[in-house]
């Protein structure tokens, strides 16, 4: 049922071109907009005040990651979750690094008080913000996906479990930022009662793509082509199959 939802959500975003806007870190977001090219989505990245707003507004997801965290870069967040807030666009943070500073900590905890539709971080990271993950599900409203060798995806009521990947994606940086922004283009076609679906069929769509790219790659190097090239050929694939039937 999963791999059905996968192909939908593929289709919807290559019919639909959804626009995701990412307040990103600057180390990956090269990475991150070829992801979202990969399956149709449409990235966007200026954190510049004068404009942050505009382009949210014309957005259909969100992306906070606090990787680069920086005062014109909390301006520009601010900023962007207002319009967010005001059109009903869904938003997800991604606490990059939060279990290593206190202040980044803090200020994750504030921005979970704005309704994310998604938080999506490593085991570390989302203990930082409860050592209960269902707890913050509940509280927040949000969907919390925790990643790593098996990755746990919860609503507060049901929960996900996956496993698959390979090693070779925490060997590239930014992969992990990138599939963020892969799941916000999953929210942005997704009908608000299926985000758990769709943010355990987006993971799925990584790992998966993440697999086969270590079948050929023969380093880091070569490994972070071949994941954007994988993602594009299961893309175009459930695409095609559209188009035959």
């Amino acid at each position: 049922m999963r791999e059905d939802l996968t192909k939908q959500l593929l289709q919807a975003m290559n019919m639909r071109r959804p626009a995701v806007h990412c307040l990103t870190n600057t180390v990956v977001q090269a990475l991150t907009a070829n992801m979202l090219l990969a399956v149709g989505a449409i990235p966007s990245m200026s954190t510049d005040i004068a404009e942050v707003a505009d382009f949210t507004a014309g957005a259909n997801a969100l992306i906070v990651n606090l990787g680069t965290l920086d005062r014109d870069r909390k301006a520009a967040i601010q900023a962007a979750l207002t319009v967010a807030r005001e059109n009903d666009i869904p938003w997800i943070l991604d606490p990059v690094l939060i279990d290593r500073a206190p202040k980044r900590l803090a200020y994750a905890k504030e921005l979970i008080n704005n309704n994310p539709a998604l938080i999506r971080g490593n085991k570390a990271e989302i203990a930082a913000l409860s050592h209960d993950t269902r707890d913050l599900a509940a509280k927040t409203g949000a969907i919390v996906a925790v990643t790593g060798v098996t990755d746990l995806i919860t609503d507060g009521g049901q929960e996900i479990t996956l496993s698959g990947g390979h090693e070779m994606m925490s060997r590239v940086t930014g992969v992990g930022c990138a599939g963020t922004a892969l799941l916000g283009a999953c929210l942005a076609v997704a009908p608000a009662e299926s985000r758990l679906q769709a943010v355990a069929s987006g993971l799925a769509l990584l790992g998966k793509a993440g697999e086969k790219a270590a079948e050929f790659a023969t380093g880091p190097g070569t490994f972070a082509a071949l994941i954007l090239d994988q993602i594009y050929q299961i893309s175009q694939s459930s695409l095609q199959e559209r188009k035959e039937t």
